[in-house]
């Protein structure tokens, strides 16, 4: 017994107790407080658990408020009842990401193909996930923004769907629409010939409420592999559309909504359009501007430079106002120029991932373009501070206000980033760079999306532990 009241004596020394089951260390505890800590020498820390990363998705069943330090990502992570949430550390370039997986996601779903956020809603494509016993019939999840967090709010799949479809290719949200590209899908007879489909929300449930495809819709034209939509308007690409003798020349198609139809309204092709373009590999809608990218598209260094086409909207006609290549390209290697896009007011950004800069060989770069009147002129070529060789910068773009946002899938071996670059003026800087320090093969930055000073960055090749 006398060792044992000398250890419990021990163990007291420096705790206070008060009857209203309260602790205070190194003194009283504040009336309001259940554990108050506080350091005699007024040079002491408080060090809470420390562990890995892996260590900390290793916990079983967290609750709401558990507390770690993360060593791999440096800086906190509390738990919110669903998810891990970092609190951002005073490094920018090492602010770690708010992660978020499906619900009852499964390996090799390729959650975060595609990403897009309007406001407080965000939408996520998973062309693999299967559904029932139809393998890679594809998904997408909704998320909505409660407070600092994010929460799922409904998965959609197509009503129709079948095995093999890649619904979630491609997804865009804007408002209470969203729009999500299934670029397989069998049409009839025509296998891969693809449709696109329209969510709308009412209250906290989405209901589709279309199906798109092309009116003249052949056999793998490939129509969802990009989508976008602003206001009634819906833009869609198929970049393996044959144009006249033209194969896989490519097109985009316009649909408008009245009421509750989407009515097929224009085909967009290139002016200068040849075979194997791949136009509408990508595409971008903003109010009465359309963007699509060419990546195989001529320029003056090349037939295969990549290009991207500027489409204005006046009442129902569609005319195009502007071809847009880089201003640097050089030879007759694509430079990937068109791989993504990304447009918003005055102004327009393409991806050129193949791009070399500072003859680093497909480090990327990524090309703004502003608009005076009806004319597009190169502003700025974005690259990375630190190039290396296969970044990839400029796999995907977006825009927002003054900020574009690019990632570079390749970064690190495929684990992936993306940075972000602000505007003053004519000039662009980069803001910062956010990657994922502990995950080789993420890919992060495979897709971006950026919306009034909220981003995301798609990971499909993330293994959630």
């Amino acid at each position: 017994m006398k060792h044992f009241f000398t250890l419990l004596s021990f163990l007291l020394l420096g705790l206070t107790f008060t009857t209203r089951a309260q602790i205070g260390m190194g003194g009283q505890p504040h009336p309001s407080a259940v554990l108050d800590l506080k350091s005699p020498a007024n040079n002491q820390a408080f060090y809470p658990p420390r562990l890995t990363t892996a260590q900390r998705l290793a916990i079983v069943n967290p609750q709401v408020g558990a507390f770690v330090f993360d060593l791999d990502k440096g800086t906190f992570f509390y738990h919110d009842g669903q998810n891990w949430v970092p609190l951002a550390p005073t490094s920018l370039s090492r602010l770690p990401p708010i992660e978020r997986t499906a619900s009852d996601g499964m390996e090799y779903d390729a959650f975060g193909t595609s990403v897009a956020i309007s406001g407080d809603y965000a939408i996520v494509g998973v062309p693999n996930d299967a559904i029932g016993s139809n393998a890679a019939q594809g998904s997408a999840y909704i998320f909505v923004r409660s407070g600092n967090g994010w929460t799922e709010q409904a998965k959609l799949t197509a009503n129709d769907g079948t095995s093999g479809d890649q619904f979630g290719s491609s997804v865009a949200i804007a408002g209470d629409y969203a729009i999500v590209g299934a670029p397989n899908d069998a049409i009839g007879s025509n296998n891969g010939q693809g449709s696109a489909y329209i969510f709308m929300r009412s209250g906290d449930s989405w209901i589709q409420q279309a199906k798109l495809t092309a009116n003249d819709g052949a056999a793998t034209d490939n129509f969802g592999c990009s989508v976008s939509i602003s206001g009634s308007y819906a833009l869609v690409g198929a970049r393996g559309d044959d144009v006249g003798s033209n194969v896989d020349q490519g097109s985009a198609y316009v649909f408008m909504r009245s009421i509750t139809n989407w009515n097929q309204q224009a085909k967009l092709t290139a002016g200068d359009g040849a075979a194997n373009d791949g136009f509408g590999g990508s595409v971008a809608i903003s109010n009465a501007y359309m963007l699509a990218g060419a990546i195989d598209g001529g320029g003056p260094a090349g037939p295969n430079q990549g290009a991207a086409y500027v489409f204005f909207r006046s009442g129902s006609t569609y005319v195009q106002q502007a071809k847009l290549v880089a201003n640097d390209a050089t030879g007759t290697a694509s430079d990937g120029f068109g791989i993504s896009v990304a447009t918003t007011g005055d102004y327009a950004i393409v991806g050129s991932y193949f791009n070399n800069p500072g003859n680093v060989y497909q480090a990327g770069a990524a090309y703004v373009f502003a608009r005076s009147g009806s004319s597009w002129a190169q502003q700025a070529k974005l690259t990375s501070n630190q190039p290396a060789v296969g970044d990839f910068l400029g796999s995907s773009v977006a825009l927002s206000g003054n900020y574009a946002l690019v990632g570079a899938h390749g970064t690190n071996i495929f684990q992936g980033s993306a940075t972000l670059f602000v505007r003053s003026g004519t000039l662009w800087s980069r803001v910062k760079t956010v990657t994922d320090f502990s995950l080789s093969g993420t890919v992060n930055g495979k897709s971006v999306a950026l919306s009034n000073g909220t981003f995301i960055i798609g990971g499909p090749g993330f293994k959630f532990s």
